[in-house]
Parts: C-alpha cells; structure tokens; sequence
C-alpha cells in the first residue's frame, strides 16, 4: 500500500511539473454527472485515453478532428469522456503529446475555488488592516483610510474635504470607482437573489463571519457602505475617489499620494441608484435601517439622473487614472428603472420599465455598458414584483434565445466556446455567457445549457488557446505575476489567489507602449494574445467586474452540479 501510494505522489508530482501544453483540459477537473471535453492540438494521434494515479488505462475514446481555428493558429482536436464519472485524480494522454496536467473528478469540484473567487474581494477591501486569521500569508497594514479627501473641482465643490472610507480596490490599482462598483455589486447581489443559500454566515472566514448574517451580504455591504459616502447632497453621486496618476506597485500603507473626489455623471448616479434599490429589497430581511437609507439614496439618485440625463464623465486635464466614461446611458436608466421598479412597485418606474423593454434584442457585448441591461432584464425575469406574470416571461424568453444563439456559437468554434472576439477583459465576457446559460437553465431546466455552462467555464481554467488556467492559485499552470498591486508588493512568491485576469485581448495596449511596459506578447493571434507579465495591463490584470461573474458562475454550477443527485449528461 505504502509503494503504491509513493508511486501515485511521484506519477502526479511529475505530471503537474511536464504536462503537456498542448493537452488543453479544464485543470481543477470535472463533475462525475456532466460533460468533459478537453482539446488537443496539432495532433496526428486519433485516440486518447484516461489514466488514473496507478497508471491504469480507465477509459478510451476517439479524437474528433475539428479543423484549423483562425483565432489561434491551431489543428483543434476534441476528445469526449463524459461516460466516465467516477471520482478520483486522473490524467489525459494522447500517443504524440504526452500526458496533461492532472485533474479531478468530484461531486463537491468548485468547493474551493469558489471561496477563493470570492474571498479576493476580502483582498481588496481599503481603509482596513487585513488580520492574519482571516487573511493568512497576506495579511497586511490597513492602507488608504479616505477619511478627508478633498474634492477636486471637477466634483462641483470649490472647497472642503469628504470622508469616504471602505469599499474595494477597483482593480489592479488603488482607487475607486462607483460606476465599476455598481456592475460588480448588482452581479453578486443578483446572485444572492437567484441563490439564497450562497455563502452562508461563516463560510468565507472574513471579520463579520459569525454575525448571523450571509457573508456574501457581509461582504458586498462593505462595498455597499462606501457607495453611500459617495452620494452627494443633491442627489447626484461622485464618479471616483483617486489619486491624480496611478501609484507605484507598493503595499497600500506605503501609498500616501493625495486622493480626491472626482466628476459627477449620469452613470454614477444611475449605477448608485441600480444598485441602492436592489440593496434596499435584499438587505431589508436583516437590516431594516440600513436598507430604508438605501432606497431613500436610489430614489435621490433617480432623480438628479432623470434631471442631469447627458452628464458625460471625462478625466479632467490632471487626472489620469481610469475613466470608466461613455456618452450613451440608455442601458443604465433601464437597469436603474427596473431595480427601483421591483422594490417599490411604483407606476413611475415600471412605466419606464415597459416604454424601454426590448427582450428581443437582448445581446451579450463586450464591455459592462451594455451588459448592465442586461442585469435589469435578468432581475425582471427572476424577480416577483411589479411586472405581470406573463411579462416576466416574455423577458426569461428572450434570455432563452440569446442563450440558445450562444449555444449555437460554441458548435461553430473548435474549442466550443461562445466568444469569437477578444477585447479588454475577454475573460470576462466568457463568464458573463455564461450567466446567461446559467438563468436558461434555471429557466427551462434543458440539461443543454447547464452543460453549455460546464464547457465555457473549462475555457476559464485552461481549456484554451494559452493553456493556462486563468485564476490565480488554482490549477497547474496559472498566473503568477498578475497586474496587481498588492501581490507584486507583499513579496510573496504566489500571487493572492482567486483573482481571474483579463485574459487574451487581440488590441494588445500595453504592447505599443513596450518602452513603458517592457511587454511583449508570445503570439499575436487572437486567442493568444496574453501574456503572464506584471506589466501587462491590457491581459493580465484583475478586477472587481471580472471576479463578480465567476462567483455568479462557479456559484451556479455548485449548487446544480454537486452531489450524486445532480443531473446527467447526456
């Protein structure tokens, strides 16, 4: 028995450090009850097989040629062992490349990955110290208390200063920002909505654990409390609190630059009051209070948007950290509308509501501007209140289709992905897909989206093009220098895990300003276009927007997949 156990150690050990690159597999693993699927490329081999810790063959099968994809360069071949679902650590191989990367098959896949997903918000909060019993390793000094922050004169106040402590680090950077804050917080509480019992109290381990309260809630409310300081006496709400220029990569207590209140625009106010009203519906079953001072601030909010409705957000001339700016808001006051809409059920914003829905152009696109209708639609559709029965299904109907127009993508691209394009964050894009499968199914109950769903989020964990798994710490080949203050500062070889980066991006901005970044990319190709440096803003940074869908997915999936009861594939 000990021999045995000694060889499987050495057979796996080996394995994580020589898989082959060209065996593409999810490498945290696969549910025994759904789909796997992995790719290999520019193989002549026309079979694979699946071996366990022993080295014993356990499966079979064929490899389906599927033609050369533009977007990265490559043969595509597709190997199918969703008929073996017996738990255990497996690997792939295939005569001409060797073995994979190992992986596992278990009820319980995403257990830890999921935490870990959204622990990183934990990471990211300012003004506080991070105590090693709920931050381990990376445990650091409270940084940026944002208790006296002057306005800059874009704010509309010539003097005086604001106290805006709390929130989330945006990204990469230290700053933050209300409209990126609004499509991260309406995500996750979209999540606690579809998902009741997600992130119970004491299962992320963060200070609040233990408060009777879900520490999903615990967690957004800290993003919640700094929101609310950023609304200003008008109603209108600040864009940003900043710093002028980014900062150097150094721990947050060293970063003593001046941070200001920045701009005030129709998309700060209309994010703040999105997400105040479904704060106010969600929060109001534990703490009356504060979701009565959530909703006043939605509906002030609404208000001064309604009056200030082409604000249009530009960094002033000495400002130049993120600009989050766009000059249509047609897609915000619709999201805004239907989150006030449903919590207080008033003829004034479900008459908006209805003036403004269009289902059947409901799409998926490549940045959170316009995916923030889309967060409206999947409240209406999932929530009870204010719409007809018969509405609401008009809108899961239109859901349904854009998830079936997915669906049909990934059969037209070799990987069986639902992005053919790569931008900014295309990681991102992926998984906001992949709500969309996610609600279909909750919708229908078809077993073809939830699979649709397992096969998008293979790509996230290295079922693509790269071959790397995309969250930091988590499988064999993952990012280590991640664009990312605090993990290149603390010193610690491994970055903060749990963070997904921005992922391939075909425009490649940080590679024209090579002087600068020093970045240089393996391969132009689309799908290729990333690269694992510090520098590389444009595909290897993180950010609170990117991380809010892989909860909602990873999420989704544990509550549907886990167990032996979980459906079949077919």
């Amino acid at each position: 028995m000990l021999y045995r156990l000694i060889v499987a150690i050495i057979f796996f050990t080996a394995t994580l450090m020589a898989g082959s690159g060209d065996i593409r597999l999810n490498q945290v693993g696969y549910y025994p009850r759904g789909v796997k699927v992995f790719v290999v490329v520019d193989s002549a081999s026309t079979e694979f097989t699946v071996k366990d810790e022993q080295g014993k063959i356990r499966f079979k099968g064929p490899l389906v040629d599927k033609g050369v994809w533009n977007a990265s360069g490559e043969n595509v071949k597709i190997g199918d062992f969703t008929r073996f679902g017996e738990p255990g650590k497996y690997l792939i191989a295939v005569a001409d490349k060797g073995d994979s990367y190992a992986f596992r098959i278990s009820f319980n896949l995403y257990a830890d990955t999921l935490k870990a997903a959204m622990k990183t918000f934990y990471f990211q909060r300012a003004s506080m110290p991070l105590e090693e019993k709920y931050a381990g390793k990376y445990a650091r000094a409270a940084g940026h208390p944002d208790d006296s922050c002057p306005y800059h004169s874009s704010s509309g106040h010539m003097l005086g200063r604001r106290a805006s402590p709390k929130g989330w680090y945006d990204a990469g950077d230290y700053n933050k920002y209300v409209v990126n804050a609004g499509v991260t917080v309406g995500t996750l509480l979209g999540l606690a909505e579809v998902l009741p019992g997600v992130f119970p109290d004491r299962s992320l381990n963060i200070p609040e654990s233990g408060n009777r309260v879900r520490d999903l809630l615990d967690e957004v409310r800290y993003e919640l409390e700094w929101l609310l300081t950023m609304q200003d006496d008008d109603g209108g709400v600040f864009f940003k609190l900043t710093t002028k220029n980014f900062s150097g990569f150094v721990m947050p207590a060293e970063d003593k630059a001046e941070r200001f209140v920045v701009g005030k625009a129709t998309t700060s106010g209309l994010n703040y009051a999105a997400v105040m009203a479904q704060a106010a519906r969600v929060y109001g079953k534990t703490d009356k209070a504060f979701a009565d001072r959530c909703l006043k601030g939605a509906i002030s909010a609404w208000d001064w948007a309604r009056q200030h409705d082409n604000v249009v957000f530009r960094n002033p001339p000495d400002v130049q950290t993120g600009a989050y700016s766009h000059t249509q808001f047609d897609n915000e006051f619709f999201w805004a509308a239907a989150e006030l809409a449903i919590t207080t059920g008033k003829a004034d914003y479900l008459d908006f509501v209805r003036q403004h829905l269009k289902p059947s152009e409901m799409v998926v696109t490549e940045n959170w501007r316009n995916f923030v209708r889309n967060l409206g639609e999947f409240s209406l559709a999932s929530i009870p209140g204010g719409l007809t029965e018969t509405e609401r299904k008009g809108i899961q109907k239109s859901i349904v289709a854009l998830a079936d127009r997915l669906t049909e993508k990934m059969q037209a691209i070799p990987y069986r992905i639902p992005l053919d394009r790569f931008v900014w964050g295309s990681n991102s894009d992926v998984l906001d897909e992949g709500m969309v499968m996610a609600l279909a199914f909750k919708y229908t109950g078809d077993r073809k989206y939830l699979d649709a769903l397992v096969e998008t989020t293979d790509y996230i964990f290295g079922k693509n093009a790269t071959g790397y798994s995309f969250v930091t710490g988590i499988g064999s080949r993952s990012p280590m220098h991640p664009h990312h203050r605090p993990s290149e500062a603390d010193k610690i070889p491994e970055p903060i895990p749990g963070f997904v980066v921005g992922g391939p991006n075909a425009d490649r901005q940080d590679s024209r300003e090579r002087s600068r970044s020093g970045v240089e990319y393996p391969s132009k190709l689309a799908a290729k276009s990333y690269t694992d440096q510090l520098g590389s803003f444009a595909s290897n940074e993180v950010a609170i927007n990117w991380n809010a869908p892989l909860v909602y997915v990873l999420g989704f999936l544990q509550a549907n997949m886990t167990g032996a009861g979980a459906p079949r594939s077919k």
